[in-house]
């Protein structure tokens, strides 16, 4: 396997960061659409909140994306491995959220069925984009591959035995 470079790194942050905007506006249209349709919804306040979690969550990523990848040429530092790493995690966690959602207000009858296409696209969307977020794990380690290793500590100095002492104090 061929070893990372620093700007695969940058550019892999750069595809997670397209793929959030990308993201982000389709949670907007889906938000358009919930307000229009809000009557033939069973709980629209529990859809909008969850659009709401995800468009500052995406959000978030998105920009963090941007502010290491902006950083990178300058230097890898432990903080922006520990985000990645962060963000990676967070996107694991939020997968549950996903689900849940699934089972308040879709995996049951709605009042409304044509409504359930809508509903599925949001949750494929967000669990799709969660998906690409565990990627950061991948992002920290190449990044991690990317940091020299540290030198090793200096010896420490080691004192005269009796006999070199004595040498040299009585050398004379």
């Amino acid at each position: 396997m061929d070893p990372v470079t620093l700007e695969q790194v940058i550019e892999q942050l750069g595809q997670r960061r397209s793929d959030a905007v990308t993201t982000l506006e389709l949670l907007a249209g889906y938000r358009e659409q919930i307000e229009r349709e809000r009557a033939a919804l069973e709980n629209p306040q529990a859809v909008s909140e969850y659009l709401t979690f995800f468009v500052e969550f995406v959000s978030r990523a998105a920009a963090e994306c941007e502010r290491i990848a902006a950083a990178l040429p300058g230097g890898i530092q432990a903080s922006d491995i520990d985000s990645l790493r962060q963000l990676a995690a967070n996107s694991s966690v939020e997968q549950r959220r996903c689900l849940l959602f699934r089972d308040k207000c879709i995996n049951k009858p709605l009042p409304h069925e044509r409504m359930r296409p809508l509903l599925n696209e949001i949750s494929i969307t967000t669990r799709d984009q969660l998906t690409a977020f565990r990627d950061f794990t991948r992002a920290a380690d190449r990044l991690d591959s990317l940091i020299p290793p540290a030198p090793p500590p200096p010896s420490p100095k080691r004192g005269l035995d009796r006999r070199e002492l004595f040498t040299r104090l009585f050398k004379h």
